[in-house]
C-alpha cells in the first residue's frame, strides 16, 4: 500500500468511526427521550390516579355522610317514607356491587361506572334528606336558576323534542306555580323513559336476548333494556345492571313521590327541596346518557 492509499484508508476508517459515533449519539438520544417520555407519562398517570382516588374517596365520603344523616332520623318522622325506602334500597344494591368492583378484580370501565353510580346514590340520599327538612341551603339555586335550561348536550343527542320537554319541565319548576308538581313530573318522567326506549327498542333487545326479562303483559322490562345497553358497551356483569336499574327506579319513584306529596300544590316545597329534586333528576339524565352513549369508556 502506498502512503496515499494508506492515508485514504485511514480517512475512510475515520469516516466509519464518525458515522458510528453519530449513530450511537442519535440512538442514545432516542433512548433518553423514550425514557423521559415514559417517565413523564408515568408521573402524569400517577397524578391522574391520585386525583381520581381522591375524587372517589370524596364521593364515598359524601355517600356515607348522607346515609348517616338519613339514619339519624327515625323512619316514622319522614313524610316521604316510600322515597326514603327506595333510596335505602338503592344504597344496599350499590354497596353490594361496589364491594366486588375493585382494582384488580374488575375492569376500568366497570370501576368508572360504579364511580358514577356513587354520585347517583349520594344525590338520591340528599333528596330524601332535603324532603325531610334536612337539606343544605348553601346548595340552593335561585328561582331564576331553578328554571334555567340545562342538559343541552346530553339530551340533544336524543333529538330536539326530548330537549324541549326537559326545558318545559324546568320552566314549570317554580315554587309560585300551583301546578308545578304535575307539570314537572309528567315531562321529566317522559324524558327519562324516552331516553331508554329510544336507545333500546323492544325489538332490538329481543333480538339480542330472546329470553330477556318481560313484564306480566309480555313487554320488555326497563331492566332488560338497561342490561342490553350495558352489554353493548362490554359491561356484562349482572350487578351493574342491578345498580343502573335501581337508579332509574329511584328517580321514577321520586316523580311519583313529588307528585303525590304536593297534592297539586307546589307551595309545600321549599327552594332547598326543589333544588335537590332538580339536581337529582339532572344527574339521572346524565347517568342514563353515559349508559346509552358509552362515555364511561
Amino acid at each position: 500500500m502506498t502512503p496515499s492509499q494508506a492515508k485514504a484508508a485511514v480517512r475512510k476508517l475515520q469516516r466509519s468511526v464518525d458515522d458510528y459515533n453519530r449513530a450511537a449519539r442519535k440512538y442514545n438520544a432516542g433512548v433518553k427521550k423514550a425514557v423521559n417520555d415514559y417517565n413523564r407519562e408515568v408521573r402524569a398517570y400517577n397524578t391522574r390516579a391520585r386525583a381520581h382516588n381522591r375524587r372517589v374517596e370524596s364521593d364515598r365520603r359524601r355517600l356515607r355522610q348522607e346515609l348517616q344523616r338519613l339514619n339519624s332520623r327515625p323512619t316514622t318522622s319522614s313524610n316521604y317514607t316510600s322515597y326514603r325506602s327506595s333510596s335505602t334500597s338503592f344504597v344496599q344494591t350499590f354497596q353490594a356491587i361496589d364491594a366486588q368492583v375493585r382494582p384488580g378484580t374488575a375492569s376500568d370501565l366497570d370501576q368508572r361506572f360504579m364511580d358514577l353510580a356513587s354520585d347517583e346514590v349520594a344525590n338520591s340520599l340528599y333528596v330524601a334528606n332535603a324532603l325531610d327538612g334536612d337539606g343544605d341551603p348553601a346548595s340552593d339555586l335561585s328561582e331564576e336558576e331553578l328554571s334555567a335550561p340545562s342538559m343541552g348536550s346530553e339530551l340533544g343527542a336524543f333529538g330536539e323534542d326530548l330537549l324541549r320537554r326537559w326545558v318545559g319541565a324546568l320552566y314549570s319548576l317554580n315554587p309560585n306555580n300551583p301546578d308545578a308538581a304535575r307539570h314537572f313530573c309528567t315531562s321529566a318522567r317522559e324524558v327519562v323513559v324516552s331516553m331508554l326506549d329510544q336507545s333500546a327498542p323492544d325489538a332490538a333487545v329481543e333480538r339480542d336476548d330472546p329470553n330477556c326479562e318481560r313484564t306480566g303483559s309480555g313487554a320488555v322490562t326497563r331492566r332488560a333494556k338497561i342490561s342490553y345497553l350495558l352489554r353493548r358497551q362490554g359491561m356484562a356483569m349482572e350487578g351493574l345492571t342491578n345498580v343502573a336499574a335501581a337508579n332509574v327506579e329511584n328517580v321514577l319513584k321520586l316523580f311519583r313521590t313529588f307528585n303525590d306529596g304536593t297534592h297539586g300544590h307546589a307551595g309545600k316545597f321549599s327552594i332547598t327541596e326543589l333544588s335537590a329534586i332538580r339536581t337529582r333528576v339532572e344527574s339521572a339524565i346524565g347517568f342514563i346518557h353515559e349508559v346509552v352513549i358509552g362515555q364511561t369508556s
